[in-house]
């Protein structure tokens, strides 16, 4: 009994680490950094990364606890650069949108949205 016990749990946490494993490579993030900036009252962040997969698509990116939305201009190639605005004076009526999420990226792939953490770098000058 004991015996059959262990092999389940064995098997179950291998196919858990299996599961991660080929959740990250699928994901193929490369080059993750964020600077903050502090310019014409506003503040913030710019957040780059890589992604290879062109079959998921980033949504949005938690940076922080700020959420910004991902747009198609913040391509270039297999590159995506992002402008998180934390604060700003600049934009009337502008709202941060706040989450308590760990720094991550949102993809939807096959009309399914999912969240993957993801430790950016942080770039000081």
């Amino acid at each position: 009994m004991k015996n059959s016990m262990f092999k389940t749990g064995f098997l179950l946490l291998s196919f858990g680490f299996f599961l991660f494993s080929c959740t990250s490579q699928l994901l193929g993030i490369k080059n993750q950094t964020y600077k903050s900036y502090n310019r014409n009252s506003e503040k913030g962040y710019i957040v780059c990364f890589e992604l290879n997969n062109a079959t998921i698509v980033p949504k949005s990116v938690v940076i922080n606890g700020i959420v910004q939305k991902i747009s198609s201009t913040n391509k270039t190639g297999t590159t995506y650069q992002i402008n998180v605005i934390a604060q700003t004076a600049l934009i009337h009526g502008y709202q941060v949108k706040l989450e308590e999420k760990e720094n991550g990226i949102y993809f939807e792939k096959d009309s399914k949205l999912f969240f993957q953490a993801v430790k950016f770098k942080l770039i000081t000058d």
